[in-house]
């Protein structure tokens, strides 16, 4: 047994008896807590991140490839898991954040378990309730099944196994470790930082271990571990060449990305990324300040190479998974809250040991768990409103203003009780979550503006692509979103697209429902005949209108 493990195997056996005790029910309380959460805010309406994904997977349910319907410049992996939790939870909003509840919670358990396996029973204690509120919290818009919950699921499963290998040290064991790691990544792209990060540990660890490890021993490690970092992976591309989509896989994932990743000024991204960070903090201040103190304590701890390694590795490689195209949007540092959890967890620990053998004062050793206490009770205070009282409506429109997450809602049921399951429908603004409640296809494989919107060399080729499908398909509803946030247009935009739609509109459709949202809590549906008739009071409105049979002639 190396030296790393011999004291990891030691905290274990000081952390037993009733502390060991105490830490599965702290655990399971935290557990209880989300849960209660997390099944309260069931009903917030989806975002259009989480109406992509969810379209993807009401597709793969049918048994539709990715990249076929849906162009998207993501990985499938995500639009996969939710399939999985759509097939056991129903195709709803509910079994969506049903899917979420159970990723978190896993989440927070293989926090736990590698907090555990690190630093001891304080430390998973301090890191798993850390994650619990850092992940739940409105700052990352923790309500959201966004990608990074699963990328970090697989990331910390491939923590935990890679840990578990270097424990037992057994060649094969490295493979599933990388499968994990690899499927971080598939779940997108930023999974690519936790396979870097599990590269850089085994390197280090077997530089570092005594005995050291012979050269031919680490290669064959190392490509054991790289074997299953791409296993996930070259599945999806296989997947996507047997089904005739590897060319548009290869330019949304690739081409396309590559654009989409450089468009932000490095100006810009520092008022991003200060912004972010401010938002991150925000209400669990004083948390962040002991996740910084358990960062500091692991660059000056000398005697815990391996646990420091750990988590310094760790650490910055979650850092760099989230700056990707500089967007630093809430969600994105999700990626980040695992290594801050066991920063703090780390830190709390720390501190329970000085206080333990530096001083006579027995009490002064629970000085850190009491500031950890303080810190966790005073954000749940400060953020009581998003925790225990927003109603899931309220919440979706506090945090995306006036979006129509919503009004998508109804506007899907108008649709779904007026049209048959082959109609095919057109969505143009970026609420691919119409075509989920729906459950009707999209006549095109563009289902956001924003790309057409942007200021790249293919904005004007997908808008063409786009009047070429629908044109093509004559899809039974369009609904069109003048929305602001639903287009993002800039001075450089490229509209040729709405002038086009506003012909095609006049001239082959009819309005038959409209939604005007007048305010945070009221929005005037007008449905048929009404709706011709409806003086709209607020830019804020969305048009459904339906194919006259007359277009349809010569069909």
């Amino acid at each position: 047994m190396n030296e790393h493990f011999k004291k990891t195997r030691e905290l274990r056996i000081e952390a037993s008896g009733p502390q060991l005790a105490h830490a599965w029910i702290a655990l399971a309380i935290v557990l209880l807590f989300v849960m209660a959460v997390r099944v309260r805010l069931l009903d917030v309406p989806l975002e259009r991140d989480e109406g992509e994904y969810a379209y993807m997977g009401q597709l793969l349910l049918q048994g539709v490839p990715p990249y076929t319907l849906v162009y998207t410049m993501k990985f499938p992996g995500t639009a996969l898991m939710y399939a999985l939790f759509m097939a056991l939870f129903g195709q709803t909003l509910q079994g969506v954040h049903l899917g979420l509840l159970i990723v978190n919670c896993a989440s927070i358990m293989l926090v736990f378990f590698i907090g555990k396996r690190l630093f001891g029973d304080i430390a998973a204690v301090v890191a798993a309730i850390s994650y619990a509120v850092l992940s739940l919290n409105h700052s990352v818009l923790g309500f959201a099944a966004h990608a990074t919950h699963f990328v970090i699921l697989m990331a910390l499963g491939g923590a935990l196994a890679l840990l578990a290998a270097l424990n037992k040290d057994r060649p094969v064991l490295y493979f599933p470790a990388g499968v994990l790691f690899g499927l971080s990544l598939v779940m997108k792209q930023p999974g690519f930082f936790f396979v870097l990060f599990g590269a850089l540990y085994l390197a280090w660890y077997q530089r570092a271990r005594r005995p050291p490890v012979t050269v031919s021993q680490q290669v064959r490690n190392l490509v054991f571990y790289a074997g299953g970092a791409l296993l996930p992976l070259c599945l999806v591309v296989v997947w996507c060449a047997l089904s005739g989509s590897i060319d548009r896989f290869f330019f949304w994932t690739v081409t396309y990305m590559r654009e989409y990743g450089t468009m932000v000024s490095w100006n810009d991204a520092l008022s991003r990324f200060t912004g972010g960070v401010s938002r991150l903090v925000d209400g669990f201040t004083l948390l962040w300040y002991l996740v910084a103190g358990g960062l500091l304590a692991a660059c000056r701890d000398a005697e815990k190479k391996g646990q420091r390694a750990f988590l310094l590795f760790f650490s910055a490689c979650a850092f760099l998974a989230f700056c990707p195209g500089l967007y630093f949007r809430h969600h994105y540092f999700i990626t980040f809250l695992p290594a801050a959890a066991l920063a703090a967890g780390y830190g709390v620990d720390r501190a329970w040991r000085a206080g333990s053998t530096l001083t006579r004062i027995s009490h002064l050793r629970f000085a850190g768990i009491i500031l950890f206490s303080l810190a966790v009770l005073l954000g749940l205070y400060s953020e009581r409103i998003y925790f225990f009282e927003d109603s899931p409506a309220a919440l979706s429109r506090r945090f995306f203003s006036h979006n129509p997450f919503i009004e998508s809602v109804e506007i899907a049921k108008f649709i779904r009780s007026n049209s048959n399951e082959g109609d095919t429908i057109a969505v143009f603004g970026s609420e691919p979550q119409i075509y989920f409640y729906a459950n009707r296809r999209s006549a095109t494989g563009h289902i956001y503006m924003y790309g057409m919107m942007e200021d790249h060399p293919y904005n004007l080729t997908m808008q063409k692509e786009m009047i070429r499908e629908v044109e093509s398909a004559r899809p039974r509803f369009i609904v069109f979103t003048p929305i602001s946030g639903s287009w993002l247009t800039t001075q450089r935009s490229d509209r040729s697209i709405i002038t086009w739609l506003t012909g095609y509109l006049r001239e082959h459709y009819t309005l038959v429902a409209v939604a005007d949202i007048l305010s945070d809590s009221e929005t005037v549906y007008k449905w048929h005949e009404e709706a011709k008739a409806y003086t709209f009071q607020t830019p804020r409105r969305i048009y459904v209108l339906e194919r006259t049979a007359d277009a349809d002639d010569g069909r």
